[in-house]
């Protein structure tokens, strides 16, 4: 591997990890107004109100449930690829981030309704940027966006359709666990409408201010990373010759 290659490995997965962590800080920044969670996160957040186990350890174990969907999905499609096992470390990793930033935001938020309402707002912004920065590092998607791709392709149906429907099918998951096991609900109230709403709105934003490359970008820089390693090629053969 070149150089040029290796760095650009480096600041991918490096950006992935940075992202990781910038989402980890919005989606605690949106639990810990007690407005309620995102989406994504509301079945998670009703098992750990229910089972006492960090928001972490059943963000982590849920999703391992999502790989497996993944796996029975794409397997009968014939598409699966051992490639989404790496989930696994990225999902541990992203659980962790969770667990640091809930224990660094607690006990800090105000008590005045408008100002935590404007901080879970807030919370939105900074969790669709964390997105919009995996989304750049090209490398592994969350398991929950891993699902929804899957379920796209079993039903071929667009993947923002089958996202929306995916992140309120959890909603009410959580909300039946626990209406279920503890008679009323945990973790969703109006600030899960809000985020529900606003975090799409946030990255569309995002993306337009820092859009993705097109094919034909990264085409060239295959085609520019490629050029250089030939010329490198070229001149160590052209000083083996000189030498010999």
């Amino acid at each position: 591997m070149n150089s040029d290659k290796f760095f650009e490995y480096v600041w991918r997965w490096t950006l992935l990890v940075a992202g990781m962590f910038v989402a980890a800080c919005g989606i605690a920044i949106i639990t810990q107004t007690n407005l309620g969670t995102t989406p994504i996160s509301s079945l998670p957040y009703a098992v750990t109100g229910l089972t006492g186990y960090s928001f972490g350890t059943t963000t982590f174990f849920i999703n391992l449930i999502f790989i497996a969907l993944q796996w029975v999905i794409l397997s009968r499609k014939g598409v699966f690829h051992y490639t989404t096992f790496f989930q696994i470390p990225v999902v541990f990793v992203f659980s962790a981030f969770i667990d640091f930033t809930m224990s660094l935001s607690g006990g800090i938020m105000p008590e005045s309704y408008p100002l935590r309402l404007l901080i879970s707002f807030a919370g939105n912004t900074v969790l669709a940027l964390g997105i919009v920065m995996q989304l750049h590092s090209r490398t592994i998607v969350q398991p929950g966006e891993g699902l929804v791709i899957a379920e796209s392709i079993l039903f071929r149906k667009p993947f923002g359709t089958v996202k929306v429907f995916n992140d309120w099918t959890l909603v009410l998951m959580a909300c039946l666990v626990a209406f279920i096991f503890s008679g009323g609900l945990i973790g969703i109230r109006e600030g899960t409408f809000v985020s529900a709403l606003f975090v799409g709105i946030f990255a569309k934003l995002y993306l337009k201010l820092w859009p993705m490359p097109k094919k034909e970008e990264l085409k060239e820089r295959e085609a520019i990373a490629a050029e250089k390693k030939a010329e490198r090629e070229a001149a160590n053969a052209a000083g083996e010759a000189a030498a010999s």
